[in-house]
């Protein structure tokens, strides 16, 4: 087998094995004692029933064109030996391939299950954190509204008319009141 058959995407493969192929229902009535042995037979191989229902005609087929081999001349037997050597070497390309895909397959059901396990992990944090965030979003409101009316404050004291009357025991207070302010408008911006 080639690198390039290895390689090819799945797409390439039902080209390539399947073109032009399709599915057709075959619906058929038969006894209930021959459905009674198909089933059993299904059973005995532990097949799944569709599959071995495939699997029984296929076989079935395969009987019957072994018959005509028999009763063939030389160059029908010699045309249906060579389709059978193509469709052995069909046969195992297929069977690499689909091993290929099963194993491709459980590999993204693991990657799969991993980002699950991973989105649900980030789902408790973000769960956890967002009665954080709303807190935090309350506290930063309360401050700016705390600095809003301290700057209020701050405007009414300067005013002329007021500053007058404040005596001189009170200068050192507004002085450290206007430092924090201004530590306070550094630490949060305003709106």
């Amino acid at each position: 087998m080639t690198d390039d058959i290895m390689k090819s995407s799945s797409a390439e493969f039902e080209q390539q094995f399947f073109a032009g192929a399709e599915k057709v229902k075959l619906e058929i009535k038969v006894l209930k004692e021959t459905y009674d042995e198909i089933q059993a037979v299904i059973e005995h191989n532990g097949w799944e029933a569709e599959e071995g229902l495939r699997i029984l005609l296929t076989l079935g087929l395969g009987y019957a064109q072994g018959q005509q081999l028999i009763e063939a001349d030389d160059e029908t037997r010699a045309h249906l030996a060579q389709q059978l050597n193509q469709m052995a070497s069909e046969l195992a390309v297929m069977k690499f391939r689909t091993f290929s895909f099963m194993r491709d397959n459980q590999t993204l059901e693991m990657r799969m299950g991993a980002l699950r396990n991973s989105v649900t992990g980030l789902e408790g944090v973000v769960h956890r954190l967002r009665p954080e965030r709303d807190a935090f979003k309350e506290e930063v409101e309360q401050l700016r509204a705390d600095l809003a009316a301290c700057r209020e404050r701050l405007a009414a004291v300067e005013d002329d008319n007021q500053l007058e009357r404040v005596s001189a025991n009170n200068t050192g207070f507004i002085n450290r009141f206007k430092n924090l302010l201004r530590l306070k408008s550094r630490i949060t911006p305003s709106e």
